[in-house]
């Protein structure tokens, strides 16, 4: 198990402040050389000092805990197993995230761009391969090619060429030439999505970009201080992403007027933040009610969600990360998840711990549904999502009470699980 840096962080953010110490040690009410200790990660830290100097650095306690950031750590060490030509110093990997989040953050970004633009590159050579409508566009373009050559060459004997064929030969050219450019264009429509499509890709989405920095809880929005239109018009989008964005944020407030925190927070804390006796009581659906969860104000006694959703085929339609848990945006996610179990068996439930490799715990609660009604001869179609916390002892209950215990991972190109019996692809960070 990696060395504990929550000493790093702490040294790093008071730095960033243009604190000393004794000056920081003050404000926490603790020892200068107690905080020495701390900062050169020699002492541990938890409970009420971890929670004093956060407030005193005022940030998030849940940014200096252990664990915290193991995901963008194992993906800033995947970017270096990507080149192995350049020998990368993988046993400060921790202590460099630590140290330089922004820098890790963006090689963490760009890691995941290339694992998009490689999945992109397999599916369209794939598609290449296999695709019957590129084989038989493929075979008219050649022989619309081979008519237009053929023709060519009968025009460039003109002089042989009475003038009445010559004309018919000119018009089956400009024909023939009309058909080859059609075909093209038919062919880059259906390998290259519009840009619309284009900008609705999560990965760009200035929705969840706005959520990401805001803790996924808009103020503006739960209390209506500012309108959507006024929104949109400060992040400076253009046609496309401004309609995305406007369908996003008219979710966001249907969800905040539904389900207003005022209310629905008291609630929740009485019922133990559950989804299944929150939907009852609020006579809700299940997902509105993990949707509402994974959306909640950073504040004390309130369990911090993340939420995944996917379709039938495990696609991901909206995720929101926790910095302990990383979720992959495209493919190659851990098939151990409940949620993809949940996909097998709609409207019931299913609760589990799911033990991280890094020694993590989180509490995970997933749940199938039909996103249309079934017809004859036809299943279903479906999604599912997961809602999953790391702050599980805040609504222990009866119904958590003998739950089990899944080893899982993130990704299998990062969990040193090597024994898995799901594994699918070898591990790449243990050299």
């Amino acid at each position: 198990m990696a060395r504990t840096l929550v000493g790093t962080r702490i040294r790093e953010n008071r730095r960033a402040r243009n604190l000393n110490q004794k000056q920081l040690a003050a404000i926490a009410g603790i020892s200068g050389s107690y905080l020495n200790l701390i900062e050169h990660n020699r002492r541990g830290i938890a409970g009420k000092t971890l929670l004093s100097l956060a407030r005193a650095l005022e940030i998030d306690p849940r940014s200096l805990s252990d664990g915290s950031d193991r995901a963008l750590v194992d993906r800033v060490k995947k970017a270096a197993f990507a080149d192995r030509e350049i020998k990368t110093e993988l046993d400060h990997a921790e202590e460099f995230t630590a140290r330089y989040p922004g820098f890790a953050r963006l090689i963490g970004r760009l890691q995941d761009r290339s694992d998009r633009q490689q999945q992109d590159f397999a599916a369209l050579s794939d598609r290449m391969k296999n695709d019957p409508f590129f084989a038989e566009a493929i075979h008219l373009m050649l022989s619309t090619i081979t008519t237009i050559k053929s023709t060519s060459e009968i025009l460039a004997m003109k002089p042989a060429v009475p003038d009445n064929k010559a004309d018919r030969f000119l018009s089956n050219l400009l024909s023939e030439s009309e058909r080859l450019a059609k075909t093209a264009t038919d062919v880059l429509k259906h390998f290259e999505p519009s840009s619309d499509v284009q900008n609705n890709s999560p990965d760009n989405s200035p929705f969840e970009a706005l959520l990401d920095q805001n803790h996924f809880f808009l103020d503006a929005l739960e209390d209506e201080s500012a309108t959507i239109a006024e929104i949109i018009d400060k992040l400076d989008l253009n046609e496309s992403e401004a309609k995305i964005a406007r369908k996003s944020f008219i979710n966001y407030q249907r969800m905040a007027r539904k389900f207003p925190i005022p209310s629905f927070l008291p609630m929740a804390r009485e019922l133990s933040f559950d989804p299944l006796r929150l939907a009852h009581a609020l006579s809700s659906d299940v997902p509105s009610i993990c949707f509402r969860l994974a959306h909640l104000p950073v504040a004390q006694n309130t369990p911090n969600f993340g939420l995944l959703q996917c379709d039938g085929a495990g696609a991901v339609l909206y995720r929101k990360q926790l910095q302990t848990f990383a979720l992959p945006r495209f493919g190659g996610a851990c098939a151990l998840w409940p949620v993809y179990r949940s996909l097998s068996i709609p409207l019931q439930p299913i609760t589990a711990y799911l033990d991280m490799p890094t020694g993590e715990r989180l509490f995970a609660f997933s749940y199938s549904y039909p996103t249309e009604t079934a017809q004859i001869g036809m299943p279903a179609r479906t999604e599912s999502l997961m809602l999953f916390t790391p702050d599980y002892r805040l609504f222990q209950s009866p119904n958590h009470a003998g739950l089990p215990q899944l080893p899982v991972g993130v990704q299998c190109a990062v969990c040193p699980r090597k024994d898995c019996s799901a594994r699918r692809s070898p591990y790449l960070l243990g050299g």
